[in-house]
């Protein structure tokens, strides 16, 4: 963290003064167009971006031409070089909006507090609408609680309420609270304003309980007077945290009749966490829904409830129904194992889908059967990773039991790690760390396979080795991770330093040199042009046609690489390897089709302003600039993702049937549109 300067302005940040008339200016949802795709000027501001080149943006930020000064406050928001934040500071004060607004999201980028007290003075005297937001925004990621104060005494126009709600909920998902805060928030769950009820009922959800349990009378009432309304399903989370069985009924109730799919999946998820009778017989009810995501999710809730004789014959009755979506019949699975294994394997054996198979063997880890662990075994070795990686994680949990010999256990994750695989590698690489299998010769294996993987196409077993080696004692692994740590990817460098550090004596730490940043392709700014601006994305799925907008001047490395990915008809055929009901549907590994996926060459992380609301699509990722061809669509609002993965378009057609895509549904055809 770096000093606070201006210290004298601290305390003038938390005062009361006259507000400045703040002008209301529209609130894009995303930055302004400055004609990236046409100026090489700004083109090689976003070249230094990829290179992440901070010292020449901060220098960047002093040009005449206030766009080259909005473009390169906004390109260090992806950079997010502490060495330029004095210079953010200074443009706090351009006097173009725009360079304003771009420093301080650049800055709510940096996570260093000491830029609180400037974004704070800032707020007091903003002017203009749209910067007013970004500056609140910023706040609610990096400031403390004398910024906290400056958020809520700050004068706002109604319309800026909803962005003084997400700000005080981002506050709350760092820890940063207080009685004002809790209070705030509980007198606007039922604000007029649909945004400040999202955002204040979202804050309850990501912030210490203890923090406004006070509140649970004006969570409760809102709760009961905003059936339907989309803030309800983070209400139902709200009240969840709470764990008060009287709340049963009322969760019970949601469950059953809100009309909002998202609000029953997160009332199903809520009771889950109840051993009651009566929370099992709604989650047994709601197994029915005619939502799959509501119905999939009760009967996880339900498993994990733990077995009864009721839930059991539930559950084979649902496998018994071939009308059921396989989604909802895996999760019900668990149910059956520990006491009817053979049932399972039955219905494993009439699965087409891979992703259903392996279901069923990830469930059979909770069984004894000695057949089964035989299954277990022979699928462990299947050339199918997801049917490998589902066996691994089973047979993790058979051995956790005990009760059985270490040999066969350990040459069956030796076999996973060996296959030097993305999935069975970085499956195989946790159990290995198991003491019982030291003096079986893990830890060498261990270091041998890391040594013939490359990152960062391998980044993510790497990761996984270095974690597994960081628990083994045979002698070798601290020279080992000094070596990952002083050189190589920045991810591996990460996990060597996490690991070093769980083994020294508490109050030491290892801090190493950020070193350099991964290869990466560079930006074909013609192909860019030739797209324009706003080119959209286009995916024939077995449920219906999406047509995703995308954000080229935002993203524009993320919209090159998805549009060429496209344009090859990669994406034809490509499974929603990960469904999450209420969070986000995933798909686009072209290349393996399991999750662990994607082109050789990773891209940058590009941190835009585009916010995570219903329907914004993103790019998955392993950690900062390890993107390749993987995306997400989101379900919901989901506020927590903001500038940590890179949000590059929206969904303007076809969001109902990204909330009817479930796990293994296909991009029948992909293709792109130019903006025209």
């Amino acid at each position: 963290m770096r000093p606070f300067l201006l210290l004298a302005a601290l305390a003038v940040a938390g005062c009361a003064s006259t507000a400045v008339p703040v002008e209301l200016d529209p609130l894009p949802t995303r930055r302004a167009a400055d004609g990236l795709l046409q100026r090489p000027d700004l083109q090689a501001l976003v070249d230094l971006q990829v290179r992440r080149d901070g010292a020449a943006l901060a220098e960047a930020l002093a040009s005449p031409d206030s766009l080259v000064r909005a473009r390169a406050a906004f390109a260090l928001g992806s950079v997010q070089d502490e060495g330029a934040i004095d210079a953010l500071r200074l443009r706090l004060d351009d006097p173009v909006p725009a360079v304003r607004a771009d420093a301080a999201f650049a800055l709510g980028q940096t996570a260093d507090s000491s830029a609180g007290v400037a974004l704070a003075i800032s707020l007091r005297r903003e002017a203009t609408a749209s910067v007013t937001a970004e500056l609140l925004d910023a706040l609610g990621k990096i400031g403390g609680q004398a910024d906290l104060s400056a958020v809520l005494d700050a004068p706002l126009p109604t319309a800026l309420e909803p962005a003084r709600a997400l700000a005080l909920a981002r506050f709350g998902m760092r820890g940063v609270v207080s009685d004002a805060w809790a209070g705030w928030l509980s007198a606007h769950l039922q604000d007029a304003d649909p945004g400040v009820r999202e955002g204040a009922a979202y804050a309850l959800t990501r912030s210490p309980l203890e923090a406004w349990r006070s509140q649970a009378g004006a969570v409760h009432a809102a709760f009961d007077a905003l059936g339907g309304d989309p803030a309800r399903a983070d209400l139902v989370r709200a009240v969840g945290r709470l764990e008060d069985p009287t709340d049963i009924p009322r969760l019970g109730a949601a469950l059953e009749s809100d009309p909002d799919w998202r609000t029953r999946v997160n009332a199903a998820r809520a009771l889950g966490a109840f051993g009651d009778q009566a929370a099992r017989a709604a989650l047994a009810r709601a197994v029915d829904d005619p939502n799959p995501h509501v119905s999939q999710t009760a009967g996880g809730a339900l498993a994990s409830a733990g077995a009864t004789p009721e839930a059991i014959d539930l559950a084979a009755a649902v496998l018994a129904d071939d009308d059921r979506p396989w989604t909802v019949q895996a999760s019900l699975l668990p149910l059956l194992a520990p006491s009817q294994p053979a049932a399972v394997l039955d219905w494993s054996d009439r699965q087409s889908d891979p992703f259903a198979k392996a279901a069923a063997l990830s469930a059979l880890g909770a069984s004894e059967d000695g057949a089964v662990l035989s299954r277990l075994f022979t699928a462990a070795r299947s050339d199918d990773t997801r049917l490998a990686v589902a066996a691994l994680g089973a047979l993790r949990q058979r051995w956790a039991v005990g009760g059985y010999g270490a040999r066969r256990f350990y040459e069956a994750f030796a076999h996973g790690l060996r296959r030097a695989d993305l999935a069975t590698t970085s499956a195989a690489a946790p159990a290995l760390a198991d003491s019982a299998f030291w003096p079986l010769g893990a830890g060498a294996l261990l270091r041998e396979v890391y040594a013939d993987l490359d990152a960062p196409t391998d980044v993510e077993p790497m990761a996984a080795i270095v974690q597994a080696i960081g628990r083994v004692r045979d002698g070798a692994e601290i020279d080992f991770l000094v070596g990952v740590a002083l050189a190589g990817h920045p991810a591996l460098r990460e996990a060597a330093r996490d690991a070093l550090n769980d083994r020294l004596t508490e109050g030491v730490e290892v801090t190493l040199d950020a070193g350099g940043s991964p290869a990466t392709t560079t930006i074909d700014w013609a192909h860019l042009a030739n797209l324009g601006p706003r080119p959209r994305l286009v995916l024939d799925t077995d449920r219906g046609r999406v047509v995703i907008e995308m954000d080229a001047e935002s993203a524009p490395q993320t919209v090159q690489r998805i549009t060429l990915t496209a344009a090859q008809d990669l994406y034809d055929g490509v499974p929603f390897h990960r469904v999450v009901a209420n969070f986000v549907v995933q798909g686009g590994d072209y290349a393996r089709r399991d999750g662990y996926g994607g082109p050789e060459t990773a891209i940058r992380s590009e941190f835009t302003r585009v916010r995570y609301e219903t329907g914004t699509v993103g790019m998955a990722s392993s950690g900062k600039d390890t993107e390749g061809s993987q995306f997400f669509v989101t379900h919901s609002p989901q506020p927590h993702l903001d500038g940590r993965y890179t949000a590059f378009g929206r969904v303007v057609e076809g969001q109902d049937v990204v909330d009817r895509l479930l796990q293994g549904d296909l991009v029948r055809e992909a293709h792109i549109e130019r903006d025209r």
